[in-house]
């Protein structure tokens, strides 16, 4: 299970982080969409942005 996890990090993120953005979308309040877009935008800094 955990070379699973070690071999499929990245994309069990992304599910996660696809996941956590339904749910931050779905709510009514504005704040805890701020508090995904920080989170976001920190992972962005850590993975790094490949689009051009």
């Amino acid at each position: 299970m955990i070379d699973f996890i070690l071999d499929h990090w990245a994309e069990l993120l992304i599910a996660a982080m696809a996941f956590a953005k339904v749910i931050v979308n779905l709510t009514p309040t504005q704040q805890d969409n701020a508090i995904f877009g920080y989170v976001d935008m920190l992972i962005t800094a850590i993975t790094g942005d490949r689009r051009k």
